[in-house]
C-alpha cells in the first residue's frame, strides 16, 4: 500500500500544472435609470504609455527578444483592399506589449505586439481597462456592420501576458443584439449598453446589463 501512494504521488508530481479554469460571467438587467446613474460611477483607467517609437518613411519597426516586426504603409489614400496603415500609440509596460492601431480596407484594428516576439493580438475594439489595470475588456458590433465580429472579448493578464478568458459572441443570424458601450465599475464588475435588433424596430433600442466577473 505504502509503495502504491509513493507511485501515485510521483504521478502527480510529475502531472503538467492545470490552467486556470475559465471565468464565469454572470448577467443583471438595469433599467436606463441605473445605468446611467452607475456610468456616472464608472471607471475610465488609462495605462501608463511610454517609449515612443516614430514612423520613417511609412513604416514602424518595433524590435522584440526575438526580432524585429515591421508595419509598413501600403496603398493609402487608394481603392486598393489590401491597403494599411499604422498608427503608434506607445509602450505598455504593464504587459510589456506595444500598442499600434492599423487602418485596413473596411476595419480597424488594435493592434498588441508582445516585446518578447510572440504572436501580437489583434482587436477588433480598443481596449477598455479595468480600474486595478489587471484586466480589459474589447467589444465588437457585427450585425449593423457586418465586417465585423460580433463579440464581447475579456482578457487577464497572467505571467506578464494577455490571456483571453471569456468570449461572448450574440448571434448575427438571427439577429439578437450587439454590445455598444462597457465601462468597469469595479475590478471585477462592468455596465453593458446593448443595441437591439429584435422587435418592431431594429437597431433603434437599447437595454442595459450590469457584469460581474466570478
Amino acid at each position: 500500500m505504502r509503495l502504491l501512494l509513493l507511485w501515485v504521488l510521483a504521478l502527480l508530481l510529475r502531472a503538467p500544472a492545470l490552467e486556470p479554469a475559465p471565468v464565469r460571467v454572470t448577467f443583471t438587467t438595469l433599467t436606463r435609470k441605473t445605468y446611467l446613474a452607475a456610468r456616472k460611477t464608472s471607471v475610465l483607467s488609462n495605462p501608463a504609455v511610454t517609449f515612443p517609437l516614430n514612423k520613417t518613411r511609412g513604416r514602424i519597426v518595433i524590435p522584440t527578444d526575438k526580432e524585429a516586426k515591421i508595419f509598413q504603409d501600403k496603398g493609402v489614400g487608394t481603392d486598393s483592399d489590401d491597403q494599411a496603415q499604422f498608427e503608434y500609440k506607445g509602450y505598455l509596460p504593464q504587459s510589456k506589449s506595444h500598442m499600434l492601431v492599423g487602418h485596413y480596407w473596411e476595419r480597424t484594428q488594435v493592434l498588441l505586439v508582445p516585446s518578447s516576439g510572440e504572436k501580437q493580438l489583434a482587436l477588433y475594439g480598443a481596449p477598455v481597462f479595468s480600474p486595478d489595470m489587471q484586466s480589459f475588456v474589447s467589444i465588437a458590433a457585427g450585425i449593423e456592420y457586418g465586417v465585423y465580429p460580433n463579440e464581447i472579448r475579456l482578457f487577464r493578464l497572467k505571467k506578464g501576458h494577455w490571456q483571453q478568458v471569456w468570449l461572448l459572441e450574440p448571434s448575427v443570424d438571427p439577429a439578437t443584439w450587439e454590445p455598444d458601450e462597457v465601462r468597469w465599475i469595479s475590478p471585477n464588475t462592468l455596465i453593458l449598453k446593448k443595441r437591439m435588433w429584435t422587435g418592431k424596430n431594429p437597431g433603434t433600442t437599447y437595454t442595459y446589463a450590469r457584469l460581474q466577473v466570478h
